[in-house]
């Protein structure tokens, strides 16, 4: 599914993103020069690409026709051929033109070889950068695009104007009521897990350790820090300085309007899956939302996974607190994006 437009507005400013809105700036200058251009940005999701896209719709409003994936592409007459005048193209989303299947990366290839080959206008892609590092391993596309873009994170004080953004000066009252002494750093945690063949449920135990208190223990606050500047660096951390995240965790913790340092929780929750179960968080992560028939399409031709498996593996999931769902769409959940991260690393499964 896509959509088509030539006009958006953007909502909010943009933070951090100066020196990533000059190159593309340049690369279009580039372009109108005579030098054949392509544009990919790359991105964690909810960093803020469709932000960056909104912004260059908003500087060339009249020059942009801008195409939006929604779902996975199963038939190349889907891709608009853009018949129109415009000579900026972006393609939001470029991740939804392949699956890690058999024969899953045939509308990808065409999209490469017939639309980003022309030179007759300057293409601006954008992808999950997890579906980026995957195809640049196994197709190359990073030829296709001579500027790749990289949506850093946000550091501390950039952070906080971008979470303060909608609010007063002095409308939040930040609150230290941080005691370490009274905080456990170590608690054990339950988890029930089905016993697969007497399907009896046993009980296993871990540890979780509370990174905060722990390092509180290490190493002292300075004197002169504040529960203000506390609380944002500890979203900036536990966020990745990721702008999504942090607006998440933000409103879980704020209590309109104090926010407490105790509140910012940077607990690991542990997660456990079979190689099956790994690679299905692979794909929600990589693609960013999926829909179960487009998840039970890529497993079945990838792996001859039937439904009941994805089912419970589904099920799984959601046990471990690790997805959400949305009209029918299957995503990580926010909070637990770089947890998903971590676990997957951990593995090898992304880099």
């Amino acid at each position: 599914m896509l959509t088509s437009n030539k006009k958006s507005s953007m909502e909010k400013s943009l933070f951090g993103l100066d020196e990533q809105i000059a190159n593309i700036q340049k690369g279009i200058s580039d372009f109108e020069s005579g030098k054949s251009v392509n544009i990919a940005i790359l991105a964690h999701p909810y960093a803020g690409k469709s932000q960056l896209v909104d912004e260059i719709i908003k500087m060339y409003p009249h020059k942009v026709t801008n195409v939006i994936f929604s779902s996975i592409i199963n038939n190349k007459a889907e891709i608009p051929l853009l018949g129109d005048l415009n000579k900026i193209s972006i393609f939001d989303n470029c991740h939804y033109l392949y699956t890690r299947s058999i024969g899953g990366f045939d509308i990808i290839k065409e999209f490469l070889n017939t639309v980003i080959s022309s030179d007759e206008r300057i293409h601006i892609t954008t992808w999950n950068i997890h579906s980026w590092n995957y195809l640049d391993q196994v197709l190359d596309i990073g030829k296709y695009f001579p500027i790749q873009i990289t949506i850093p994170p946000l550091e501390p004080a950039v952070m906080k104007k971008f979470l303060l953004s909608g609010y007063k000066e002095n409308e939040i009252l930040f609150v230290n009521d941080s005691d370490v002494s009274e905080k456990k750093i170590f608690t054990a945690i339950k988890k029930p897990i089905t016993e697969k063949i007497t399907h009896r449920t046993i009980n296993l135990y871990s540890l979780r350790i509370n990174n905060a208190a722990f390092k509180a223990l290490l190493f002292k606050r300075k004197k002169d820090e504040t529960a203000e500047s506390i609380i944002f660096e500890e979203i900036t951390k536990i966020s990745h300085g990721n702008p999504g995240v942090a607006k998440e965790i933000w409103n879980k913790c704020l209590e309109y309007p104090v926010i407490k340092t105790s509140s910012i929780n940077s607990d690991f929750d542990d997660i456990d899956f079979d190689d099956t179960g790994r690679f299905v968080l692979y794909i929600i992560l990589s693609m960013g939302h999926l829909k179960k028939e487009e998840l039970k399409q890529i497993l079945y031709q990838s792996h001859n996974i039937d439904e009941t498996v994805i089912n419970k593996i589904i099920f799984e999931m959601f046990n471990q607190d690790l997805i959400k769902k949305n009209d029918d769409n299957y995503s990580i959940k926010i909070e637990k994006l770089y947890d998903v991260i971590k676990y997957l690393e951990k593995i090898r499964l992304v880099w």
